[in-house]
């Protein structure tokens, strides 16, 4: 190989690296996905937040952005056969979904946050999550659970879906 080939292999390998340096970290990103919204009429918080994992939504108690009400809205990873509670309580983590709980709709395996947005209800007291404008879960402060269509049945984690109830707490669309 002559000295020009042997330079421009070089030249061509220092570009190759450092595009995979720049291209790298975009590639490993996390891809967390918060998104908040404040209700004037109730004076509540909702967050839906999505750790990578599994993705839940929360409604908080009036005037506080302490959590009272949650529903899980879906998992990225497959759910899992048993949740070890005692570890969850240890740890803090978000428990994940369990295989006997989840639905045909529970995994979503590469969300983006453009694909979600929150929908209140008119007294702010409710908050559905809804995926390219379909509901796909909701957190109310009447309700004991929240629910979601990741959960076949109910559970701690949430109710499963009910149209019904979300047409009585958001009206027939959307």
């Amino acid at each position: 190989m002559g000295h020009a080939s042997r330079a421009l292999g070089i030249h061509m390998l220092r570009i190759l690296a450092f595009t995979m340096l720049i291209a790298a970290p975009v590639l490993s990103m996390a891809q967390d996905i918060f998104i908040s919204s404040h209700n004037a009429v109730s004076n509540r918080f909702a967050v839906f937040e999505d750790n990578e994992k599994v993705a839940f939504l929360y409604l908080t108690e009036v005037g506080s952005q302490e959590p009272v009400k949650d529903a899980i809205a879906y998992s990225r990873v497959p759910p899992v056969d048993k949740v070890d509670w005692t570890k969850i309580k240890e740890t803090g983590d978000v428990p994940p979904l369990e295989k006997d709980l989840a639905s045909s709709e529970a995994v979503i395996l590469s969300p983006s946050e453009k694909e979600f947005s929150l929908r209140w209800s008119d007294n702010g007291n409710a908050v559905a999550l809804l995926r390219n404008g379909v509901p796909i879960c909701f957190a109310s402060a009447v309700e004991k659970f929240g629910y979601s269509r990741s959960v076949s049945k109910s559970s701690n984690l949430a109710n499963a879906w009910d149209q019904k109830v979300y047409e009585h707490i958001f009206g027939n669309n959307p």
